[in-house]
């Protein structure tokens, strides 16, 4: 078993085995089941013996962003503040394991706990499928497309979570900095924002924004361009852990 398997392995049973997984998927998926509900409820859909008028799922992934700014900070926060205020950080830094993989890792490890509470979920699309009053169904390329982008979205959000806590020594002071970083980048791409900012700054926000990427990608739009911004920005944040953990480790 490689240094990265090991890590994961290690810090995903620290999820399972602890009341903060059980609260992550617990909240995620209430937060996900009311927006939905009350969002067919506003469209004119009826709940009557769970008939759905019309085969959508667009509230379900409207509200995803804004469970995963509050939840996935919340996630991430543990991965690197403990390690550092017990000094067990130092003591991973002395094994033969390069930092890059203990951060690759631990990010794996929140990003499976995330593709299993989106997996959770699919049990409303097949309920959808079931029951919806359409002659062809639930059309599933959105579907797909949108659990893909909200994949992305929650890698994206964990390893600025990753980030947060590798530089703060208290939990809570990772979870501000990372609840703050993804709100403003969720915030930039809302309609109400667009409005009222001028053009020019506008037209910056959507580019850097997750809000109107995550949006197209969750009506069944991959474009290549969306795929890459984020695998980018993942990325870039991954890399400022390493680099974090590596002045650590020479200081």
């Amino acid at each position: 078993m490689g240094p990265i398997s090991t890590i994961f392995w290690k810090e995903f049973r620290g999820f399972v085995t602890s009341p903060l997984a059980y609260i992550f998927l617990i909240l995620f998926l209430l937060w996900l089941g009311v927006n939905y509900f009350f969002g067919n409820i506003a469209a004119g859909g009826s709940f009557t013996g769970v008939q759905v008028k019309e085969a959508s799922l667009e509230s379900l992934f409207q509200a995803l962003p804004s469970a995963f700014v509050i939840i996935v900070p919340a996630l991430a926060m543990r991965l690197w503040p403990d390690e550092i205020k017990l000094g067990t950080l130092e003591l991973l830094m002395t094994f033969p394991v390069r930092p890059w993989q203990v951060v690759f890792g631990k990010f794996l490890a929140g990003l499976a706990l995330i593709a299993a509470a989106l997996a959770l979920t699919l049990v409303t699309p097949l309920t959808v499928q079931a029951y919806a009053r359409t002659s062809h169904g639930l059309d599933w390329g959105p579907v797909w497309g949108s659990y893909a982008a909200s994949l992305l979205l929650g890698g994206a959000f964990l390893s600025v979570g990753l980030f947060a806590g590798a530089l703060c020594r208290e939990q809570v002071t990772a979870f501000i900095v990372a609840l703050f970083t993804c709100g403003m980048l969720v915030m930039l791409g809302t309609s109400a924002f667009l409005i009222q900012s001028a053009d020019w700054f506008s037209d910056i926000a959507r580019q850097i924004s997750f809000t109107v990427r995550f949006e197209s990608m969750a009506r069944g739009v991959l474009d290549i361009r969306d795929l890459v911004y984020f695998a980018s920005f993942t990325g870039l944040f991954l890399f400022l852990n390493v680099v974090t953990l590596e002045a650590r480790k020479a200081s």
